[in-house]
């Protein structure tokens, strides 16, 4: 069975452990769609023929402006919805994750979408129930708030525990809060600080611009490390810092503040928001939900959630019972997982372990390299080395977990590994 979080910041379809992602961008070319990373990276590109609002704004009404041979944005959702089926292998059914923050209506018609796809709709539930089902915080406490990270909203989902059941009891969007304009805080901060240094302004151009919005993913992931980073755009260099970019949050903090009800009540954010600037200020318990919280719920939970036919509906509450026992699905770095490829029969498959179990190789494709001696070279120039008894990644451009790597970071049993245009790997446990 697999699932897919419809989340726009990053639609997610989860089977085995891994994950698909593909976030709700599109980009027209020719008469031709392209969906996900590829069109993110070309969106300041190509505004004109790039959309990044479909799936918040999921209708039949006419769209405008136009973009290709859709008449509206369900027909963008469901061209998506088929390029991420098959991208992922074509799985026969789907349970569906979704916000709270849909009304009724864009739920019946996303039902509608995905049932015309080619894939069996197996079950409906909230994202955000079903993540807070396997945490114990949530029990501890009796409720817990969810600070859901969309593409052009934040949503702050409160849940509680009543009658041995947790639900969603309120759903408050925060507006000018989506992940984007969070984005477009930290590039303007970015920008200024260029304009200081080097009287150079990064967004004078589309293409400088864009280069910089594809490198904010790193540089906000080394401001996190070290505080402030060295950024290079068209041949100029700005320092930036972390205390220039913390502004960037503020109106998110604020806004959350104002509505939650008690000081001390857990926070569970989603990963994209551990990077922000300033973040770190929330008061409260807050923890950064780990990549694989919504697929170890769903495990946790497939007997509340899986129906068909004329049963489906949206399962908004689940049971207690799924915490007994359970560890924490969170935890302060945020570790995305990166799409991985299909096995082959007969090659070792990457096995969701634990992180203190050793890794014995590799898996660069469908071939397992074993790892022995001071280092092992991968495609595309980069390296594995053997630093101080942990296997290090070095390389321009490289990802751990979908992260930009640093220079010594040690690799953990399950870690995925994206090596640009050499592909991606994993480092797995062969057994005899």
């Amino acid at each position: 069975m697999a699932i897919l979080d419809c989340r726009d910041t990053q639609i997610s379809l989860w089977q085995e452990g891994t994950a698909l992602h593909s976030p709700g961008f599109v980009v027209l070319e020719g008469s031709e769609y392209h969906f996900g990373q590829v069109a993110l990276e070309q969106s300041r590109l190509r505004p004109r023929d790039s959309n990044s609002r479909f799936w918040w704004q999921l209708s039949t009404q006419p769209l405008k402006p136009t973009l290709g041979a859709a008449r509206h944005t369900a027909d963008l959702v469901h061209s998506h919805l088929r390029h991420i089926h098959a991208t992922a292998g074509a799985p026969a059914a789907l349970v569906l994750a979704v916000p709270d923050s849909m009304p009724k209506e864009q739920l019946s018609l996303l039902l509608g979408v995905a049932q015309a796809s080619d894939f069996t709709v197996a079950g409906l539930v909230s994202r955000s129930v079903l993540i807070a089902s396997n945490n114990p915080d949530i029990l501890r406490a009796g409720k817990a708030i969810h600070l859901e990270s969309q593409l052009n909203q934040t949503i702050i989902n409160e849940l509680i525990v009543e009658n041995d059941t947790i639900r969603v009891v309120r759903s408050t969007p925060l507006p000018a809060c989506g992940l984007l304009a969070l984005q477009e805080r930290c590039v303007s901060a970015i920008a200024s600080a260029f304009i200081q240094q080097t009287r150079y302004d990064p967004r004078r151009s589309a293409e400088s611009e864009q280069d910089l919005y594809n490198k904010l993913p790193d540089i906000l992931a080394t401001l996190r490390e070290r505080g402030e980073a060295s950024v290079d755009i068209d041949g100029h260099r700005s320092r930036v810092t972390a205390s220039a970019l913390a502004g960037a949050s503020e109106r998110l903090i604020k806004g959350l503040e104002q509505t939650k009800p008690a000081a001390d009540i857990p926070i569970f954010l989603d990963p994209e928001l551990h990077l922000l600037p300033g973040i770190e200020a929330l008061k409260g318990e807050a923890s950064t939900l780990a990549a694989n919280a919504l697929w170890d719920a769903f495990t946790a939970n497939r007997e509340h959630i899986e129906l068909s036919g004329e049963d489906l509906h949206l399962v908004d509450q689940l049971p207690l019972t799924a915490l007994s026992g359970a560890a924490p699905e969170f935890r302060a770095e945020a570790r995305p997982e990166v799409p991985n490829r299909e096995s082959t029969p007969g090659t070792p498959t990457a096995q969701a372990m634990p992180a203190t179990d050793e890794a014995t190789h590799v898996l660069i494709g469908t071939r397992a390299m074993p790892l022995r001696g001071e280092q092992v070279p991968l495609a595309g120039g980069f390296t594995l080395k053997n630093v101080n008894g942990h296997w290090t990644l070095h390389g321009d451009g490289a990802l751990i977990n979908g992260m930009p790597s640093t220079p010594q970071q040690p690799l953990a049993l399950g870690d995925t590994l994206s090596l640009g245009t050499a592909g991606h790997g994993r480092l797995i446990e062969v057994q005899d």
